[in-house]
């Protein structure tokens, strides 16, 4: 795109030559309150489009035209980190969008919804869905069913497809299938690692335990997350191939071959893995309807690889921060995550912050992979700093299991 400069915003269909007679503004009046009044009577073609409510285009000096979010997404990114910091420039944009007139700091706070200080490009077009903004995303190379938006649904997606009630959806849904709960007590199984951190000791037993039972399971489906994670998704899947090579890194769970295949995961394109997340029961469903929150990340693991949300490829490493109920029910979250570009690191005592500044400020990295497995025998940690590259599968309520000597 490379336009920058002065900005004017210009409504689309909205050119006409309006005199400076009294009688014209009558007509112009009148005719303004019949079309309301039909609008008000049935329903209009733009119903069936969640985000059509008006018509708009940016253009910027030169007589550059933007037609899409993210053209308007990467004129507030003019360094194409992947990432929107600047408030004013990012206000400017927003007003012409929506023609409302707000103070940056007003703007960003609607926009910086997980509070890492820093915008990606879902972030943007929610923000832009939100204030009813109907320029079309611009993504290209979908597939599958599309919903609202032109994103495609998963296949695992149980919830409704038509596109006014897709839009707000957000259900879990207990798993019935036997062949799928299997699928997720092979997950449990094949991640197993009896290798004790002292992270143990905050569950209340210093004792690694000898296995984990699945008793119960249930299915996430989230739109509005899901929205987020697929345009995130395909913005790494591009870097990854507008830079040429991906080092690839499998995960323990790649292990668990029914699961992966199930969701047709992008591993070879973007480093997409599914990975655990320990908890608790409460947390679980917080997190389920309404996404991690980055600017509480590393409150419960710390943060030895920078302030970002922890995934574990064990079901071992999760479980030191589930938490046990009453009857001895613990929590773990499965999550699809995309890794991207990742930054490698089996240092002992790794610098986190620059190594999240690498990720967030350089956008060199997508994700951190820190191997404790190679420099402690312990485990690996995988790191991300953007809630849009997460998306929650499933909700795993399990016991543990202790061989008595």
């Amino acid at each position: 795109m490379g336009a920058e400069g002065s900005i004017c915003h210009k409504e689309v269909g909205s050119d006409h030559e309006v005199s400076d007679g009294k009688k014209k503004k009558k007509k112009d009046k009148k005719e303004k309150k019949q079309k309301k009044s039909k609008k008000d009577r049935s329903d209009s073609s733009d119903s069936e489009d969640p985000w059509a409510q008006h018509r708009t285009s940016v253009e910027v000096s030169g007589g550059v035209q933007l037609n899409s979010l993210l053209e308007a997404f990467e004129l507030c990114d003019p360094e194409r980190s992947g990432y929107v910091r600047d408030h004013s420039r990012f206000a400017e944009v927003a007003m012409r969008l929506t023609g409302l007139r707000d103070s940056a700091d007003s703007f960003w706070r609607q926009l910086d919804r997980d509070g890492n200080g820093a915008v990606s490009f879902p972030e943007f077009v929610e923000w832009a869905q939100m204030n009813r903004v109907a320029l079309p995303i611009g993504l290209t190379g979908g597939t599958g069913d599309v919903g609202p938006g032109g994103v495609a649904f998963p296949s695992t997606w149980q919830g409704p497809r038509d596109p006014k009630v897709a839009v707000g959806w957000n259900q879990r849904t207990m798993v019935t299938d036997g062949k799928l709960f299997a699928e997720l007590q092979q997950m449990l199984d094949l991640t197993y690692k009896k290798v004790w951190t002292r992270d143990r000791k905050a569950t209340g037993n210093n004792q690694v335990p000898d296995g984990y039972q699945l008793v119960r399971a249930m299915h996430s489906d989230n739109f509005s997350d899901w929205n987020r994670y697929y345009l995130k998704r395909h913005r790494l899947v591009q870097d990854c191939a507008n830079g040429g090579w991906l080092q690839q890194y499998q995960p323990l769970t790649a292990q668990a071959s029914g699961i992966c295949a199930r969701h047709t995961l992008r591993a070879e394109a973007c480093n997409e893995w599914l990975l655990f997340h320990g908890t608790n029961s409460h947390a679980a469903e917080a997190i389920c309807r309404g996404d991690f929150t980055m600017h509480l990340s590393g409150s419960a693991t710390g943060t030895l690889y920078g302030k970002g949300t922890y995934f574990a490829e064990s079901i071992t490493k999760a479980d030191e921060y589930a938490k046990a109920d009453a009857e001895g029910n613990c929590c773990a979250l499965v999550c699809r995550v995309a890794g991207g570009q990742v930054l490698y690191n089996d240092e002992v005592e790794p610098s986190g912050e620059a190594m999240q500044d690498m990720v967030l400020k350089d956008g060199l990295y997508h994700s951190i992979i820190g191997d404790r497995e190679k420099c402690r025998g312990t485990y690996k940690e995988y790191v991300v700093f953007d809630a849009d590259q997460v998306y929650v599968e499933y909700i795993l309520v399990y016991k543990r299991k202790y061989v008595a000597v």
